[in-house]
Formats: structure tokens, C-alpha cells, sequence
């Protein structure tokens, strides 16, 4: 690794480590300096703000779904529809990620209403997994597991619907964590997504899916802990 890019990792090591322990709005740019003893100057020759830190450091946890998504799209032999469901969890929060950075997101996203942060993020996902979903529909109506009139269209649209439903169940469990009719309402919602996605794309019934609700219930339980935690460290 470059030097420059040792030292930009470091700042974002160190970054991501305050963001958890303090909380985001409460670690300053002076925060960092002091943890890596580095001068104004060095930050600023790799950000130009601790938002731009912040969104380097979700590019980064991306990125490495996208590599940990890449082996098991790969390693043993799924069909399309079985490859176009790990592409399609990828957009919720909850899947396969840490569940300190989840609620880390929750709480900047959909607490605080970052608007900027949430867009970026969704960006990364539609750039990343558009190709990939586009190649996997192609192969499914090639082998006929998929049927579609529009296979030039269909895996944005999944895509889409895939990020507004994760975007709404951060939303809902931002607001109201401990509701039990919240889970209720993403549950109906999960089952119009995947009726919708399935007629969109022509796949059998029942074979799509954007996560499980019994693992979803789990890692909710497991973030709500985890933002009360950063709630309370920011008062």
C-alpha cells in the first residue's frame, strides 16, 4: 500500500473508531487529528470535511459486501434466481453488515435526516449492482427461469423498489423501534415487493426475496441497543 493511501486508511480507521465510541455529531475533525497526531493540513489533503469522511467510510464498508458478495455469487453453482436474491439483499442495512455501522447509519441517515449521506449511499448501491443484476436477468430469461418484455429495464426497477423498501424500514425502525406494528406493516410491504418483483421479472412465485423476517427482527433488536447506546452519548 502507498503511503498516501496508508495514511487516508488510517484517518478513516481512526474516524469510524470515534464515530462508534462518541457518536458522529460528537467527534470533531480535532478528534481525529488527536487520535493520529496529524496536523489540519494532512487531513485536509485527503477531505475536505468529516462528512466526506463519513461517506468514504461507507464506500469502503461497500465495497466490502460487494467483495464477500462476489465469492458467494461465485463458489458453488446458483441458478439466476438464486444469484438475483443475494443481489437484491445487498440494499438492506441489516444484511450481512455490522450491526454497530447499521445503527450508525440509522442514526445520521433517518434520526438526523442526513439526506446527503442516505442519497450517497443509495448511489453506490444502484452503481454497483445495477451490472450485476442486468447480467443475472439476462441469464435467467436465456435459460428461461425469467420472462420479461422489458430485460432492459427490470433490474433498475427491482433495484429501486429494492432501496425504497429497505428505505422505509430504516425510516420506520428510526422513529419507532420498539413498535410491534411496525414489523407488521414491513412485512406486508416485503410481500408486495415480492409479488411486485416477481411479475416484473417473471420469476416463480414465492421465489424472490429481499431478507428474512425472523433474521430482520433479530438484527432490529440488535440496532435499537446499539442506538439508544449512541442516542444516549449524544446528550
Amino acid at each position: 500500500m502507498k503511503k498516501g493511501d496508508l495514511r487516508r486508511a488510517q484517518i478513516l480507521d481512526a474516524a469510524e473508531r470515534l464515530f462508534f465510541e462518541r457518536g458522529y455529531d460528537r467527534t470533531s475533525i480535532q478528534d481525529i487529528l488527536d487520535a493520529l497526531n496529524m496536523s489540519k493540513g494532512g487531513f485536509y489533503h485527503y477531505f475536505d470535511a468529516k462528512d466526506s469522511v463519513l461517506k468514504e467510510i461507507s464506500e469502503r464498508r461497500a465495497e466490502q459486501r460487494f467483495e464477500r458478495l462476489d465469492t458467494e455469487l461465485y463458489t458453488n453453482r446458483r441458478s439466476p434466481i438464486e444469484r438475483l436474491n443475494l443481489l437484491l439483499a445487498l440494499p438492506n442495512l441489516f444484511e450481512g453488515e455490522d450491526i454497530h455501522f447499521a445503527a450508525l447509519m440509522l442514526k445520521i441517515c433517518y434520526r438526523d435526516g442526513d439526506a446527503a449521506i442516505r442519497a450517497h449511499r443509495r448511489r453506490i448501491l444502484m452503481d454497483r449492482l445495477l451490472p450485476c443484476v442486468d447480467a443475472v436477468i439476462e441469464e435467467g430469461i436465456a435459460d428461461g427461469s425469467l420472462h420479461s418484455r422489458y430485460p432492459m429495464a427490470v433490474g433498475r426497477i427491482l433495484l429501486m423498489l429494492a432501496c425504497d423498501l429497505d428505505d422505509e424500514a430504516c425510516a420506520a425502525l428510526a422513529a419507532q423501534p420498539d413498535s410491534p406494528d411496525v414489523m407488521l406493516r414491513l412485512i406486508e410491504m416485503l410481500n408486495a415487493w415480492r409479488e411486485a418483483a416477481e411479475t416484473l421479472s417473471g420469476a416463480p412465485y414465492g421465489s424472490l426475496r429481499l431478507f428474512d423476517p425472523g433474521q430482520l427482527v433479530k438484527a432490529w433488536q440488535a440496532a435499537t441497543a446499539e442506538l439508544n447506546r449512541l442516542e444516549e452519548q449524544a446528550q
